[in-house]
Formats: C-alpha cells, sequence, structure tokens
C-alpha cells in the first residue's frame, strides 16, 4: 500500500463522514456532488477498504471510523502549521527579559541559541526586580528564583547553589557584595557561617547587576556572595549548598510551541548547567 495520500482527499472524506451526506458536504466545500464521491473513492481505494457503508444514511465502516480519526488529526496538524507559518512573517520580535543578575557571555550564548534555531528576531531587555507585569508583556523570561517559590517552580530548569567568592587574601572583611535575591540578615549569616570576619565598619553591597558585581569579584578584603550564573567561570567559587537557587525560563503560551518543536529548553539547559 503507498504510504503517501494527498490531504484534500482526506479533508473530503472527514467533511463527508461529518455531514453524514455527501450533498451537505458539496456545499460546504463548494464541490459538485460527483467531485466528492471521487475523492472519497480514491481514499477507499487507497486504503482497500469499504470506509462508508449507506445504513438509514451515511454511516462509517470499523476501518472508516479509523481513518476518519487520523484525517482530523491530520487536517489540525496541517491548519497549525500554515498558520504559524504566516505568524513568522507577522512577528518581528520576540521580547525576551532577562535578569541584570546573568552574565552578559550567557545572555549572548542563550540568545545565540534562539535566534539560530527558531530563526527569530530578538528584542532583549534586562530587569533588576521581577514583576507579574514583566512576565505577562514577555514571550520568555530568564531569571533567579528560591526552588520553594511555588510559582515558579515548576518553570526551573536547573538548581544550583549560592556561590561565595573569598577574598584574594587573609586581610579582614572590609566589603561584602551581595545578590538582591538575600536579605542584607541572611547575607550576614552566610558570610559568619562560612568561617568570615565581618565588623560594623564593614561595608554591605547589595545588587543585581552582574556587569558591576561580577567583573571584579575577588579583591582584597572583599567578599562575594551571588548565583553562579553572575560570576565569570573562571572565578573560583564556594558552593554554599545550604542555599540551592533555581534558574528559571517561562515562556508565554506562544512561544513555548517554538521551545518544544525547536528543543530550546534542554539547549537553554545545558547551556546554564554549571560544569563544576
Amino acid at each position: 500500500m503507498n504510504r503517501s495520500i494527498d490531504i484534500k482527499f482526506l479533508k473530503t472524506f472527514a467533511c463527508v463522514a461529518d455531514k453524514g451526506s455527501y450533498s451537505d458536504a458539496a456545499a460546504s466545500l463548494f464541490m459538485t456532488q460527483p467531485a466528492v464521491s471521487q475523492h472519497v473513492r480514491k481514499v477507499e481505494e487507497h486504503f482497500g477498504k469499504r470506509l462508508l457503508e449507506k445504513s438509514s444514511g451515511l454511516k462509517l465502516t470499523r476501518e472508516g471510523q479509523l481513518v476518519f480519526h487520523y484525517s482530523q488529526r491530520a487536517i489540525r496538524l496541517q491548519d497549525e502549521m500554515m498558520s504559524e507559518f504566516a505568524k513568522l512573517d507577522q512577528q518581528q520580535f520576540l521580547k525576551i527579559a532577562i535578569s541584570d543578575g546573568i552574565r552578559n557571555d550567557l545572555v549572548s550564548a542563550i540568545a545565540g541559541v534562539i535566534s539560530e534555531s527558531a530563526s527569530l528576531n530578538l528584542s532583549i531587555s534586562r530587569f533588576s526586580v521581577m514583576t507579574p507585569a514583566i512576565i505577562d508583556e514577555s514571550d520568555l523570561t530568564l531569571g533567579f528564583a528560591w526552588p520553594e517559590e511555588k510559582a515558579m517552580a515548576r518553570d526551573i530548569l536547573v538548581e544550583h547553589p549560592m556561590s561565595l567568592v573569598c577574598p584574594e587574601d587573609d586581610t579582614a572583611i572590609s566589603k561584602v557584595v551581595f545578590s538582591t535575591m538575600l536579605e542584607q540578615s541572611l547575607a550576614r549569616r552566610i558570610i559568619e557561617e562560612s568561617g568570615l570576619e565581618s565588623d560594623e565598619e564593614s561595608q554591605w553591597l547589595q545588587s543585581e547587576s552582574a556587569s558591576l558585581l561580577g567583573d571584579v569579584p575577588q579583591a582584597s578584603g572583599q567578599a562575594v556572595v551571588l548565583p553562579t550564573w553572575s560570576l565569570p567561570q573562571e572565578v573560583e567559587q564556594r558552593a554554599l549548598e545550604a542555599y540551592p537557587l533555581g534558574f528559571f525560563l517561562r515562556a508565554s503560551n506562544q512561544f513555548r510551541k517554538h521551545f518544544d518543536m525547536y528543543a530550546l529548553t534542554d539547549q537553554i539547559r545545558e547551556l546554564v548547567t554549571p560544569t563544576r
């Protein structure tokens, strides 16, 4: 049996089966009744089985029910394909919101994967504090979340402990740089639990900017507590196992189709999974 069949024949067959009438199908499809009958014969000849029988009107045979079911699926898939194809010309830019805490080389790598795989133009904005409005207005949102945040838990791609970068020498801690994911009291606790000493004169700087915090993380008298995705890969980091953090990705319903089609989720997960 030839495994290929023209979908227009399946459309006609499905319409006849749905209407239960050749004449009603002909009117719906703007075809003549003989042409409709010819299309149905083509489908039956293809499968070598009788698919419709007359019994108080038209009735599907057992084989006809199977062909009708898959014909409907094939028609829906074709319609969806044509709809998505048309949107490629309409959608000039994909709106991506990315946390300021994600270092620039990682942002570039993620943007490259999306642009090359899905052939989409990108409009990228950065945010310091994530809000529901940012998620609603974006096709794709990338940032950090604590695993216990239930609203974000389903979108977490990778979990990794918060990272500590110790001073490059044994001098006393005069400056602590920490992520906006942390309250200062928690940052203080982390420093104390790590065996580092700070005093009342120590400077505490909180920021979400990877470009500000990650350029020179190791300096005399400075300790840094940041997500590993904020820090240059070559910097020596101590994993704070008691403080796991998640890298999350949330796509809009429309863009989720692109993610599934091009396996973008797996590609981005591979990019953001720490190698050490």
